[in-house]
């Protein structure tokens, strides 16, 4: 089951349209809209597509292609260098678009995708390995948001271990601990619109009680 109350109905429009195209077939949801239609916790507003196909195989051109074939307005980085990948906005018009990005996968997907209503998306194991990637490099409020909520079901050292199965040549799990209570640019970010009835002082306070569980756990590896 999909929590479709956790995207508007643009979004998900082109979400299913794009799941049926040619062009993305290779690719997954990954982010914290495929955690928020798998675990309902709250709203989201973007699409992150990715693949983990070799680096140069996937046509953009044909990508650009379909998206100017299938809606009035794009904006975006049309016929530049993807380098790892491009991000679009797409829609009818300028205030009824969404955003997309259309990436490769830095490293490969460790597990196979799920498929739910056909639409294809990264495991909820591969999302808390990527939410760990992002710690390791300062998170953003949502994305605490996101790792609170995944707390009710994996232990914080779960999710580092999941981290470093997953970037095996990038993991520094001191630095992922470190990080998971510098609050201090996420502080700044506006809240997430939550469906659970969270707040912010409260999310913070148990998480930095679960680092200080994980810190004593004698599975935590350093």
């Amino acid at each position: 089951m999909l929590y479709w109350d956790t995207v508007n109905t643009r979004l998900r429009d082109t979400l299913i349209r794009s799941m049926h195209a040619d062009e993305f077939k290779d690719f997954r949801l990954v982010g914290g809209t495929s955690l928020s239609l798998q675990l309902g916790h709250r709203m989201s507003v973007d699409i992150d597509l990715f693949t983990d196909s070799p680096y140069g195989s996937i046509d953009f051109k044909a990508i650009e292609k379909y998206f100017l074939k299938n809606y009035p307005y794009i904006l975006g980085d049309i016929n530049t260098d993807p380098g790892l990948g491009k991000s679009y906005i797409i829609g009818e018009d300028k205030y009824n678009s969404v955003k997309v990005d259309v990436f490769y996968a830095m490293d490969p997907f460790f597990q196979p995708m799920v498929i739910e209503n056909d639409i294809r998306m990264a495991t909820v194991e591969e999302i808390i390995a990527m939410k760990m990637d992002i710690v390791q490099r300062k998170g953003r409020k949502k994305d605490f948001w996101d790792i609170h909520e995944l707390l009710e079901s994996y232990s914080v050292e779960q999710m580092v271990a999941l981290h470093g199965a997953r970037f095996e040549y990038t993991h520094e799990p001191e630095t992922i601990m470190a990080n998971f209570t510098d609050f201090e640019a996420a502080d700044k970010d506006e809240d997430p619109q939550c469906l659970r009835g969270k707040e912010w002082t409260f999310i913070k306070q148990d998480i930095i009680e679960a680092i200080e569980r994980g810190r004593q756990s004698p599975s935590f590896t350093r």
